[in-house]
C-alpha cells in the first residue's frame, strides 16, 4: 500500500483552516500543505508580521496568492484568547479545521505566565482548551468539521497531578512537565469528541503527533536537540500525521496518527498509553481547565 503523503489531501477548497504556531516549523508546513490545496488558512501566532511573512513565504512556495489571514494569538494570555476567537467569528461564518499545533517543549527551568500557570500546560493545553471552547459553536454547526490536537510520545510518562498542577510544592522536572501537557492534550481529545457526540454535531476530535522533526525548536532543547541533530526527519514529514488527521477522508473520530517507526517515517495510526482512557481524570481535567480558564463548552 502506497506511503500517505501530502500530495493525498483532496482538494479543501471553501475550507477554513486556523493553525496555531502557523508561523513556523510544523505549523508553517502545514498551512503550506493546506494552502496548496486551496484552503483558507488563519495563522494564529503571537507576532503578527511574522505571520504576514509566512503567508509571503508560502504564496512565494507556491507561485501564487492564497487565501489567508493572520490573527494574533497568545496561548498563555486568556483575554488575547477571546479577542482571537471574537475576530475569528467576526471574519468566517465556519471553522472546518482547528489544528491545535503551538506549543513549548522541555523548559529548562520551571517558568509560568503572567497568571502564575507552569508554561507546559498553560501554552500546550489550557490554552487550546480555552481556544477551542471559544470556537465550540462555530465548530459544532460547521458540516464534519475537524478539530486536530497535536501530542506527543512523551504523554506517556506524563500524569496529572491536580494537588500541585502547576509544579509549585515538586522539584521541577522539564521532561514530565512536558509530558504532563502532552497526557492533557490526548485527554482533551477523548473527552472533546464526548461533547461533540452529546451535541449531536458531526465533528471528530482526532490527535497526532509528530515524531523526531528537525525544527529550529527539536534542534535546539535538551536530548531532544542532540538526537534531532542526528536522527531527525525534515520537517515536511513531521507534518503529515496532523495533515493525515486532518483531511484524509478515512479518519474516525479519537484516532491517533504517528510517525511509522515512532520518531520517523510516514503516518500511521499510532498506541495511546492507557492513562488516556481514565474518564474520572479526563472529568476532573476538563472541570480544572473550565475553573482556570474561565471558558465553558
Amino acid at each position: 500500500m502506497r506511503n500517505w503523503d501530502a500530495s493525498q489531501i483532496p482538494d479543501q477548497k471553501g475550507k477554513v483552516a486556523i493553525i496555531t504556531g502557523g508561523n513556523a516549523g510544523l505549523g508553517y508546513e502545514i498551512g503550506l500543505q493546506l494552502a496548496k490545496k486551496n484552503t483558507t488558512i488563519i495563522i494564529a501566532c503571537r507576532t503578527e508580521s511574522k505571520g504576514a511573512e509566512a503567508i509571503k513565504r508560502i504564496e512565494q512556495a507556491l507561485d501564487r496568492k492564497i487565501e489567508a489571514a493572520v490573527i494574533q494569538l497568545d496561548l498563555t494570555n486568556f483575554d488575547v484568547i477571546r479577542a482571537f476567537a471574537a475576530t475569528f467569528k467576526a471574519r468566517f461564518s465556519r471553522l472546518d479545521l482547528l489544528i491545535n499545533n503551538a506549543g513549548v517543549v522541555n523548559l529548562k527551568e520551571r517558568t509560568t505566565t503572567a497568571a502564575g500557570l507552569e508554561m507546559h500546560m498553560a501554552t500546550n493545553h489550557l490554552g487550546h482548551f480555552a481556544l477551542a471552547g471559544l470556537l465550540y459553536p462555530i465548530i459544532k454547526n460547521t458540516p464534519h468539521a475537524r478539530v486536530v490536537t497535536m501530542s506527543s510520545g512523551g504523554h506517556k510518562w506524563g500524569e496529572i497531578n491536580f494537588d500541585d498542577f502547576n509544579w509549585e510544592q515538586r522539584p521541577y522536572h522539564r521532561t514530565k512537565s512536558y509530558g504532563d501537557s502532552k497526557l492533557a492534550n490526548l485527554l482533551f481529545v477523548m473527552s472533546l469528541q464526548e461533547r461533540f457526540e452529546q451535541d449531536g454535531a458531526s465533528a471528530i476530535s482526532v490527535a497526532a503527533h509528530p515524531g523526531l522533526s528537525a525544527t529550529e525548536r527539536q534542534q535546539s532543547i535538551g536530548i531532544g536537540g542532540w538526537l534531532s541533530k542526528v536522527m531527525a526527519q525534515p520537517v515536511w514529514m513531521g507534518a503529515l500525521p496532523a495533515l493525515k488527521a486532518a483531511t484524509a477522508e478515512e479518519v474516525k473520530a479519537l484516532e491517533y496518527y504517528g510517525p511509522k517507526y515512532g520518531i520517523r517515517g510516514y503516518p500511521r495510526l499510532a498506541k495511546m498509553d492507557e492513562k488516556v482512557f481514565d474518564k474520572k481524570v479526563a472529568q476532573r481535567l476538563w472541570e480544572v481547565s473550565e475553573q482556570i480558564t474561565g471558558v465553558a463548552f
